[in-house]
């Protein structure tokens, strides 16, 4: 679309306006002095004509025919509760990529295609709680893949678009907005996320799993969470996180390529991470960082090891396992298999112990 713009170089006495103006020279300043009256009988006049390009319309048409509306059901207490959330279908072989916490612990799946198509999806893999993603799998035909784009190319300030399903409702809403910042730090699930992209685009509950689009209409990363509060109570508006396209099809490759296996590696615990607000709640704890043990998985690695519940998981090899390093991070850095050494805060007593690390399912 062609638009016109006036560019007008000149004093405009008398106020502000908004709108249009137009200015002709005339008579206005005869009574001004020669150089003035100059100034406003020939005023400087540019006519310039603007290209206004359709890229986010096209990216939005573009990007529009790989999201999916993902449904689920599951039996809570006799009661059959359903959710919707959004996918991307990135492979025409049948492959969706949502947020695992749209589809974990559901007992049915289906997801909707762009043209009202419904298909069964089973869940094929996931990667929680190191990503929040999960991978489903439908009757492959008549399927659009997401073009992928490079997330570690984006800049802030530049324009991207999310689509998804907000309220269950608005099936294939566009958003517009900017990346707001880039490798945001954020803690979901007890894993330090340090490579998030925030946005201040419109996302709501039903765009997780969604698409984040560039103007070319390629992937660059999932709807994830938003701050609707502050840790004080305030009222936030326009924050929002988004998984970086680049970590969410790694991830999915691997998944896909083992068929829903992904090496990640496991103590056989239950824990949490201490604050020293979550540290004054448990009660008799010796330190105020760390990983209290919370659950043993009997015959697991831990349980083989002699950890038990009460202990504190303060070190693993040479990393301390605090705020800044939860103990799901430090586990990262390591495979399946391997063996560690884990230091353990026991009643205010140091104890060492050898764990075999198991196979996180």
């Amino acid at each position: 679309m062609l638009v016109a713009v006036v560019a007008m170089v000149g004093a405009i006495l008398g106020g502000l306006t908004t709108g249009a103006l137009l200015v002709s020279s005339g008579d206005d300043g005869a009574d001004l002095p020669a150089a003035a009256s100059s100034a406003v009988a020939s005023p400087m006049v540019q006519q310039v004509t603007v290209d206004q390009t359709s890229a986010v319309i096209d990216a939005a048409v573009h990007g529009r025919q790989s999201v999916v509306r993902v449904e689920s059901s599951r039996d809570v207490a006799g009661r059959i509760e359903r959710d919707v959330g959004s996918g991307v279908v990135v492979d025409e072989q049948g492959y969706v990529l949502t947020n695992a916490h749209v589809v974990l612990g559901t007992q049915s799946l289906k997801v909707i295609l762009p043209d009202g198509a419904e298909r069964p999806a089973i869940l094929l893999g996931h990667d929680f709680p190191f990503t929040d993603l999960a991978v489903l799998q439908i009757a492959p035909g008549n399927l659009v893949a997401v073009t992928p784009g490079d997330s570690a190319a984006l800049q802030p300030g530049e324009t991207i678009i999310v689509i998804g399903n907000p309220l269950a409702e608005f099936e294939g809403s566009v958003s517009v907005g900017v990346v707001s910042g880039l490798n945001r730090l954020r803690t979901f699930d007890d894993v330090v996320q340090r490579d998030l992209i925030q946005t201040d685009a419109a996302i709501n509950n039903g765009n997780s799993g969604g698409a984040v689009l560039n103007l070319l209409g390629q992937f660059v990363g999932m709807p994830t969470s938003v701050i609707r509060e502050s840790g004080t109570g305030t009222t936030v508006e326009g924050i929002a996180f988004a998984l970086p396209s680049n970590r969410v099809l790694e991830v999915a490759r691997a998944i896909i390529a083992n068929q829903g296996s992904l090496p990640r590696p496991t103590l056989g615990i239950g824990h949490l991470d201490l604050t020293p607000e979550a540290a004054a709640r448990a009660g008799r704890v010796a330190v105020a960082e760390g990983a209290l043990v919370t659950d043993v998985t009997p015959g697991g690695p831990a349980d083989m090891a002699g950890i038990e519940v009460g202990d504190v998981v303060v070190r693993i090899e040479d990393s301390e396992v605090n705020m800044a390093a939860p103990l799901l991070n430090i586990l990262l850095e390591f495979e399946p298999g391997e063996t560690v050494r884990v230091v353990l805060n026991r009643d205010g007593r140091i104890i060492e112990t050898e764990v075999q690390l198991g196979r996180h399912s």
